[in-house]
């Protein structure tokens, strides 16, 4: 490319007359990469020599051939909600109410933590900082531990799976709603603020008709994200099949949890595409 501008007489842009790879910061960058990768490679001491290739084929054989028993209940004292379908509606349901709850906390609090609408003084710029302080502080806490204090706190099962979920996406959320907010277009806010209406009128007629399709996307997304991750939290107490699921691997029961995560991929596809067709309908 470069001989192109010289054949012509042009000068070569700084761009090409560069080798990026002979370039001096590119080096030193490429070098610490693969100096920090080395270094992980020697603190984690990745041993692959203890593996057993004949075992782990023979589990993955046993993963599909697939036990039904666990579609019916097996005793008198199971019912359909003891089954694996059962617990996988309650599975579903446990991520769309963990997200009700968290959209009805986000939502007041996204107009909080949005700067176009906090700014104007002292009192609202602060209330701004500590609402995004505590959707930054939410969101870096892992719905995993938040369901292991929740296991703890409220015991195993359905509780602490849906509050752990709700608790986790109170920051996801409000964080999404909260940057939709700030990206509207300013016209309509600076022209109904123009009128002398107060700060609930300004919302309600200037922000609001703009965040209805973002705050339906977002809700979506996060709604399909909360029905695949309901599943994991079983595994440390949080309710649904995961606790299922955890039970079968425990007791080494491979062809139940292979129709368990046969199961689960399912779900989650057709939850995945389904969302995916709504929001394309909203854009």
């Amino acid at each position: 490319m470069a001989e192109y501008f010289v054949a012509r007489g042009l000068p070569v842009p700084a761009e090409l007359s560069q080798n990026p790879l002979t370039h001096w910061r590119r080096l030193i960058v490429i070098a610490l990469s693969l100096g920090v990768v080395y270094i992980g490679l020697r603190i984690t001491k990745i041993d692959l020599s203890s593996a057993n290739p004949e075992y782990a084929a023979g589990v993955i054989g046993q993963l599909f051939h697939w036990d039904f028993s666990i579609l019916t209940p097996r005793d008198e004292f199971e019912t359909f909600w003891d089954t694996a379908e059962g617990q996988m509606i309650v599975t579903i349901f446990l991520g769309i109410i963990a997200t009700v709850f968290a959209i009805i906390v986000a939502l007041p609090l996204s107009f909080l933590g949005a700067r176009n609408i906090m700014t104007g003084n002292v009192l609202t710029g602060g209330i701004y900082v500590v609402v995004r302080l505590v959707f930054t502080i939410i969101r870096s806490i892992d719905v995993l531990i938040v369901v292991i204090i929740f296991g703890v706190l409220l015991g195993i099962g359905s509780a602490a799976g849906v509050l752990a979920l709700a608790f986790h996406n109170v920051g996801v959320l409000g964080k999404l709603y909260s940057e939709a907010i700030e990206g509207i277009d300013p016209g309509p806010l600076e022209a109904i603020t123009a009128t002398g209406a107060n700060r609930v009128q300004v919302i309600w007629t200037a922000v609001l008709p703009q965040i209805v399709n973002p705050y339906i996307s977002f809700t979506i997304y996060r709604l399909d994200t909360n029905v695949r991750l309901a599943p994991i939290l079983g595994l440390v107490g949080g309710g649904g099949i995961g606790i299922l699921l955890f039970q079968s691997v425990n007791l080494l029961q491979y062809g139940a949890a292979g129709l368990i995560i046969f199961m689960i991929v399912v779900t989650v596809a057709l939850m995945d595409f389904a969302s995916a067709q709504i929001r394309r309908r909203l854009v």
